[in-house]
């Protein structure tokens, strides 16, 4: 665990960096690398928070969340889900992550 803290400047991992961490599914702890994620490898950002929970629309049960952060201004431009304009933030597990000294 990284435990970034808001405000933090980080860097995406390289594309090989992220593979290596997930599942024959494209996950890491159940948590999808989204396709439009594709775009950030090697650049930095500030940690805007910290995940901890979610809630599942579709179910409305809460979620805890384990070693997960937004970055600042990264949101989903929703390019390869058919043009969805929900504009979400995208999850970062910490270990697609690398801290910036």
């Amino acid at each position: 665990m990284l435990n970034f803290q808001p405000g933090e400047t980080v860097r995406v991992r390289s594309e090989e960096e992220i593979a290596e961490t997930l599942d024959e599914n494209g996950k890491n702890g159940g948590l999808w690398f989204m396709p439009e994620m594709r775009r950030y490898f090697g650049q930095q950002f500030k940690v805007y928070k910290r995940v901890e929970k979610i809630i599942m629309e579709t179910t409305g049960e809460y979620r805890r969340m384990k070693n997960t952060v937004l970055l600042e201004g990264v949101i989903c431009d929703g390019s390869e889900h058919h043009g969805c304009d929900r504009s979400c933030f995208h999850y970062w597990r910490e270990v697609w992550l690398e801290r910036v000294e």
